[in-house]
């Protein structure tokens, strides 16, 4: 019977971490089909949301943002109900067809996680970013400019990185566990 409510313990935590270790990005698959929960910025010429676009498939479900804006940049941002101190994991998919010029960034919390000049063209690569924001819902943006030609972003996502203590928690559950 003891075993039984440890089980139920560790579970309850397990269930209780995993709770936290995922920060909600609204629509980072664009899955609406639009840019719910994202607010456009700059030249929002040429950019929308797409399935399939130029023979390149979404990375994961049926939608894809693209951007093309030319001559000047626009983007997208949002703001991320985050703790301030948290450590999280930005990340996200970048697709490029080239052009020149073009350029891309992407920014958090007013830091630049990455920049692309004049790139040649890549298919879908993930990036990711261990991250601590400084304030509270801080903003992730990315901004682009493409001429004559588009970017893709896919799969957005931020995940709160466990602290140490609760995977040894859970480490210790499972050896306790094991020995009953």
């Amino acid at each position: 019977m003891r075993a039984f409510r440890l089980i139920g313990l560790m579970a309850g935590i397990g269930f209780g971490l995993a709770a936290t270790a995922s920060a909600q990005v609204t629509n980072g698959g664009f899955e609406t089909g639009d840019f719910t929960g994202w607010t456009q910025f700059g030249n929002t010429g040429f950019t929308g949301v797409s399935g399939n676009f130029g023979g390149v498939n979404p990375v994961g479900g049926s939608w894809q943002a693209f951007f093309g804006p030319v001559g000047s940049t626009g983007g997208i941002s949002q703001v991320l109900g985050l703790s301030a101190g948290s450590q999280y994991t930005v990340s996200f998919w970048l697709h490029s067809f080239g052009g020149t010029p073009n350029s891309f960034s992407a920014d958090f919390d007013g830091n630049n996680l990455m920049s692309l000049v004049d790139d040649g063209g890549f298919n879908y690569t993930q990036y990711s970013f261990n991250v601590t924001p400084s304030v509270n819902n801080p903003t992730l943006s990315f901004t682009f400019q493409q001429n004559p030609s588009y970017y893709l972003l896919d799969d957005v996502s931020v995940r709160l990185v466990p602290e140490p203590a609760g995977m040894s928690l859970l480490a210790l559950a499972g050896l306790l566990i094991r020995r009953r």
